[in-house]
């Protein structure tokens, strides 16, 4: 094998693990949406949210 097609295997192998690892992102994100994330309570709105609903537990 030549250095030019070892070069051009590695290079497809770096492309491949970057596009493989953008999918999982995009799941990802998609998937576990971070609006919530952005609000920050403070210790009295802790205290007072509701976490799990009455009827289930």
């Amino acid at each position: 094998m030549s250095v030019a097609m070892m070069w051009l295997v590695v290079i497809a192998f770096v492309f491949a693990i970057f596009g493989i690892g953008a999918t999982i992102m995009h799941f990802l994100i998609n998937a576990f949406d971070s609006k919530e994330a952005d609000r920050i309570d403070t210790p009295e709105e802790a205290l007072e949210k509701k976490v799990f609903a009455d009827d289930v537990h």
